[in-house]
């Protein structure tokens, strides 16, 4: 998994704890048990596609070299033999056909050399066969080359599936990480539903908490924004703002106090967040409101003052 998809199933598996260990507080919204369960089996597939995703397939391309080496050395030497019998015994067409170099070998495509040990299983007559001790053909490497022969075919796929599970397992990965975003859109809506009770707020606050994403993939802490605020003043912090519940925002302010607030086209969403100097306040846009397309900071006070927000 690159660092983006790390960070989002870190997140998930914040969300799978607080859900368990709030469950008895949770049971009261009959949906957010079994929209759990449907989570949990998506984190499984995440976990375990993220496994296959990164094996470690090195190997399997070593063992088909290893058995592309055995199968080359063997075909050299039965080849050899047989090229030295027919030069022997005037037979050119057979000479002709036999008559390999390793070099020659080694540049054929993998199917290219299995077709040529086929072929060269067949030059072995019983006559031949009975011949090529006495070309110092070891009886091992005719008895080996139907079975080399055999194995470098199972070997040949076996590469080319191992990196084709590879694949899979990374899209995988996305389809179950694509799921998940379907789930916790369904469960920040029942959690919600916990908001605005006294007695309950408290838990809808450490969902949000869940729901953060820790980690900027980017490496960058998120986006940065800084700007001094007139007294009296109330500007935006960004014209660009894609609100989601569960992303994170910190406030940093000098010089007064400033107060910062989610906006639908000039509407106040939720209520003011009020930052002093000194004293970061760190949250997530669904702590602030419900909805928002627009982040505006306002200046309260008769004196100069600067902020610096990150979104992310």
């Amino acid at each position: 998994m690159n660092d983006e998809q790390q960070a989002f199933l870190n997140m998930l598996l914040k969300v799978q704890d607080n859900l368990e260990d709030n469950s008895m507080a949770y049971s009261s919204h009959l949906k957010i048990a079994p929209t759990k369960t449907l989570l949990d089996a998506q984190i499984q597939i995440i976990i375990e596609a993220a496994g296959r995703a990164t094996e470690d397939t090195t190997g399997v391309a070593e063992d088909k070299e290893q058995d592309r080496q055995a199968l080359e050395t063997v075909m050299y030497n039965v080849a050899n033999g047989i090229h030295s019998f027919a030069e022997d015994n005037n037979n050119n067409t057979l000479a002709n056909k036999v008559k390999y170099t390793k070099s020659d070998l080694k540049k054929m495509q993998d199917t290219e050399l299995h077709e040529k040990a086929l072929r060269l299983n067949t030059y072995l007559t019983p006559v031949i066969v009975a011949a090529l001790p006495g070309y110092n053909v070891a009886a091992s490497d005719i008895t080996d080359l139907p079975i080399k022969t055999s194995a470098y075919f199972t070997a040949i796929p076996e590469v080319k599936d191992a990196i084709e599970g590879k694949t899979i397992g990374g899209n995988d990965v996305d389809r179950g990480i694509t799921e998940s975003r379907n789930l916790l859109e369904k469960l920040d809506g029942y959690v919600n539903s916990y908001r605005n009770n006294a007695a309950t707020v408290a838990l809808w606050e450490e969902y949000q908490l869940a729901r953060a994403i820790d980690d900027n993939p980017s490496g960058g802490g998120g986006d940065v924004y800084e700007e001094a605020v007139n007294p009296g003043a109330q500007n935006k912090v960004t014209d660009v703002l894609t609100y989601n519940a569960a992303t994170p925002v910190k406030f940093e302010v000098s010089g007064t106090q400033l107060n910062f607030a989610l906006f639908i086209s000039g509407m106040i969403q939720g209520g003011w967040v009020s930052v002093m100097p000194g004293t970061p306040v760190e949250t997530t846009f669904g702590a602030m409101a419900p909805a928002g397309n627009e982040l505006m900071v306002y200046n309260p006070t008769g004196t100069p003052g600067t902020f610096k927000v990150t979104i992310g």
